[in-house]
């Protein structure tokens, strides 16, 4: 079954909305409008969307790919103006593919939320706040990893830190990766956006604080937007650009927070690179009288925050040997660490294409990590580096990552460096002789 999803063109009621991306990609509650609609349109039965985009085709594409993650065929489409749902139909609709969804699924403008059309987004500020406090409790669904509601009405994120003596008004939707210092007010009627960081002693009710945006100490936000710098009343519909970045500001790319070479970190690279140089210059002089090249370069999409709006386009190239085994392959990867791309335990890199093969947020999960020298799979996954149950590790490190589990992988990768195989098989087998008899532990030694 066929569907058509109509991205809102320019909107000049809520301008500060799409400064940074087109409408369709704007985060409501951790995910972008349109992964919403296609969610629902895989509900409903659709196989294959058309995605009609005037605004910045490239960025609706990157986010949603072939639309694999939904278990749909998703086209994006350029226009140069937006359509209505009856100029699309008629363009796109023939009368020889009665496959197409019914009416009005069959074709929507996405100028509100999916089941929600009480609602419009984006008629003024004070609609699209409007319809973020309507859409709250549909928002908390199962599939959300990590997602708790921390009292009545007060939902959090994965990997947010509220302070002690934070005060939690309901309703609020605190969002993942987000920081809220000692004694800050929220709410009520308060939505943080992921990556969002709350000075102590701020206050927001009634507002919407934007994805990777910092809130000053004793910061007021009443009845307002702030989105990076931009600070909207959506009250008296007035927009300003606020200059004091110690009151608010954006907090860059997302990326920033997931540097993850800290001194310690890159000292060690240094002292690794340097007694291991010899071992790596043997390894280029054996490549070279090979014929082979030396060094093959990787693309690799830089970790994200859990529930941010991915961006696939925002990658990193790293290098790997080619004509060794094992881990010294990734002998030049030491100098990511140095520069702070790379962490020692973390998840692997994944290039674009693998990045939008994870089909869930559970999946999505292994962009939520620092990208690592060594992984909890390649310890524990034996050789699929992409099978399920290398995503399932993957997945399982970027929600529990802590000092304690990265020295157990360190262990680990010591231990299958030194033996050949890891140590969860050598468990297994000590396990199996301690329950087997003795003629059967003789034999099996």
């Amino acid at each position: 079954m066929k569907a058509l999803l109509i991205c809102p063109g320019e909107r000049k009621a809520v301008a500060a909305l799409a400064e940074a991306c087109p409408l369709s990609n704007v985060p409501i509650l951790g995910k972008a409008l349109i992964e919403y609609w296609l969610e629902y349109l895989a509900e409903c039965g659709a196989t294959h969307v058309c995605v009609l985009a005037t605004d910045r085709p490239e960025q609706v594409r990157a986010l949603v790919g072939d639309g694999a993650r939904w278990g749909l065929r998703v086209e994006v489409l350029p226009e140069f103006r937006e359509l209505a749902v009856d100029e699309a139909r008629a363009k796109y609709q023939s009368e020889n593919e009665p496959e197409w969804l019914p009416a009005p699924d069959d074709a929507q403008l996405m100028d509100h939320l999916p089941r929600l059309q009480g609602h419009f987004l984006f008629a003024s500020y004070a609609d699209w706040v409007a319809a973020l406090q309507a859409w709250m409790p549909r928002a908390a669904t199962p599939d959300r990893i990590g997602l708790r509601q921390i009292k009545p009405g007060v939902w959090a994120g994965l990997h947010t830190q509220i302070a002690p003596d934070a005060e939690l008004y309901a309703p609020s939707w605190i969002g993942e990766n987000v920081y809220i210092g000692p004694g800050a007010v929220i709410g009520p009627y308060a939505v943080l956006e992921s990556g969002a960081y709350v000075e102590g002693d701020a206050e927001i009710t009634g507002s919407v604080i934007g994805p990777a945006t910092f809130v000053g100490k004793f910061t007021e936000v009443c009845r307002s937007i702030a989105w990076g710098s931009t600070l909207v009343n959506w009250k008296l519909d007035s927009c300003i650009k606020v200059a004091d970045a110690f009151l608010l500001c954006g907090l860059g790319r997302p990326r920033d927070q997931f540097q993850a070479g800290g001194l310690l970190g890159r000292i060690a690279a240094a002292w690794v690179i340097t007694l291991t140089l010899p071992l790596a210059l043997f390894a280029v002089l054996k490549t070279v009288l090979q014929g082979k090249r030396v060094l093959r370069a990787h693309l690799a999409v830089r970790p994200q925050p859990a529930g941010a709006v991915p961006m696939i386009g925002d990658t990193l190239i790293y290098y790997q040997f080619t004509g060794v085994p094992g881990w010294l392959r990734r002998w030049p990867q030491l100098f990511n660490i140095l520069r702070g791309d790379f962490a020692w335990i973390g998840n692997r890199p994944l290039s674009p294409r693998e990045a939008m093969r994870l089909t869930n947020d559970f999946e999505r999960l292994w962009l939520a990590a620092p990208l690592g020298l060594v992984s909890l799979a390649d310890t524990e996954a034996g050789r699929g580096f992409f099978n399920d149950e290398a995503r399932a590790h993957a997945s399982y490190y970027a929600a529990h990552a802590n000092w304690r589990l990265d020295g157990a992988i360190f262990a680990r990768a010591v231990f299958l460096f030194v033996f050949g195989f890891p140590y969860s098989r050598a468990r297994e087998h000590v396990s199996r002789l301690h329950h087997s008899t003795p003629a059967n532990r003789q034999e099996a030694h």
